[in-house]
């Protein structure tokens, strides 16, 4: 032990000062390690995976919607100087991963991001720093969740909306700038979705369609597009052509994005080959003589029907899974209601009995009570 102190001891103050700070992050590693990896499923967040050096806690998760489904799902990243710290400012940048193709999301700059209908089938990635580095905090970590999926509400309603077309109600949106008051519930334009085109009626102050306005769009190439606004849970653009397009405000946040996915869907299936999807989810067969061309074409046929057959059967499964759960949640819930109302109700009775006793006192004794009305109290 003598030799150590006497070279700690030639240290100039610098140097003392540099294994201090070396000394306190090592003493950090565990606690950071852990706090990443922490997180009860049980309490509604889903967490998503952490890389990068830090010295702060950093955590990534899904608040709102409890799972990584679009719907009522917010992305939150935190960070804190020690576990149970005041939160520290962070500056992000988020990105979107579709395979291994990484795209920015423009416009986002804060610690929180909503889940919309653009992140289907996608990752998100968040870069963190922190935004004053004179605190003493330094290092960006990276934190990615995903893939999101469709919740089963909006995959039936988006089934319904592909099978016989859906009328959406939208209000002309003002410019962000506009501090005027809140638009009323009034509907400005009925949009009309089908297979074939897209309509926008505009509707009259009794909510009447005015048809001789209404602008019509057939799918191409490029149009029409929905662009979801990313800081607004229910503004978008609807573009039906390079000079026409509509900045709206859907009903709701789970509107605006079935209107988006009923929109891609369709032109989805009107410009996207069935052979082109069939190619990209199986593998690749070896070039065959001319012969087995039949033979190929019907072993194709079988292995896209088994896929899709059990591709529902899981879904199915999934859907009464989420129901079980949903329901279970519900029967403990109402249990824990009715055994606190069963509390309740046996301390106000021993309180009256205590009561009762307390008042008779020294009094002379009282003939005892009927067993029945003692039952009827308790």
């Amino acid at each position: 032990m003598q030799t150590p102190q006497c070279s700690l001891a030639g240290l100039d103050k610098s140097s003392l000062k540099s294994l201090q700070k070396l000394r306190s992050a090592l003493q950090d590693i565990p606690k950071k390690f852990l706090h990443r990896h922490e997180g009860d499923p049980d309490d509604g967040h889903v967490f998503g995976t952490v890389s990068g050096e830090c010295n702060y806690n950093f955590t990534f998760k899904v608040e709102g919607g409890g799972s990584c489904h679009s719907g009522a799902g917010m992305l939150v990243a935190t960070a804190e100087r020690t576990s149970g710290s005041l939160p520290v400012p962070l500056k992000c940048r988020w990105k979107r991963r579709v395979n291994d193709l990484v795209v920015d999301i423009p416009g986002v700059t804060t610690n929180m991001y909503q889940i919309s209908a653009d992140d289907i089938g996608t990752r998100i990635i968040v870069e963190a720093s922190p935004a004053d580095s004179d605190d003493g905090l330094y290092g960006t970590v990276v934190g990615e969740i995903g893939p999101f999926e469709l919740d089963s509400m909006t995959r039936r309603n988006l089934d319904n909306a592909l099978g016989k077309g859906l009328v959406f109600g939208a209000t002309q949106a003002r410019p962000l700038s506009d501090q005027g008051p809140p638009p009323s519930a009034h509907k400005d334009y009925h949009i009309h979705v089908t297979a074939e085109n897209i309509r926008v009626v505009p509707l009259d102050e009794r909510g009447h369609e005015r048809s001789h306005r209404e602008v019509r769009a057939e799918y191409t190439a490029e149009f029409p597009r929905v662009v979801i606004h990313t800081l607004d849970t229910v503004r978008f653009q609807l573009s039906l052509s390079e000079s026409k397009s509509f900045s709206m405000i859907a009903e709701s946040r789970a509107a605006r994005d079935l209107l988006a996915l009923a929109i891609r869907c369709f032109h989805a299936n009107r410009f996207v080959p069935i052979q082109t999807v069939v190619d990209a989810l199986l593998p690749p067969h070896p070039t065959q003589h001319h012969g087995q061309s039949t033979e190929n074409r019907l072993d194709m046929c079988i292995m896209v029907e088994r896929v899709v057959m059990e591709l529902n059967r899981n879904m199915e499964r999934k859907d009464v899974a989420d129901k079980v759960l949903r329901n279970t949640k519900v029967e403990k819930r109402q249990l824990q209601e009715q055994l606190m109302d069963s509390i309740q109700g046996c301390t106000d009775v021993i309180v009256g009995l205590q009561t009762q006793y307390s008042a008779g006192g020294e009094a002379a004794p009282t003939s005892p009570q009927d067993p029945a009305e003692v039952r009827s109290q308790v």
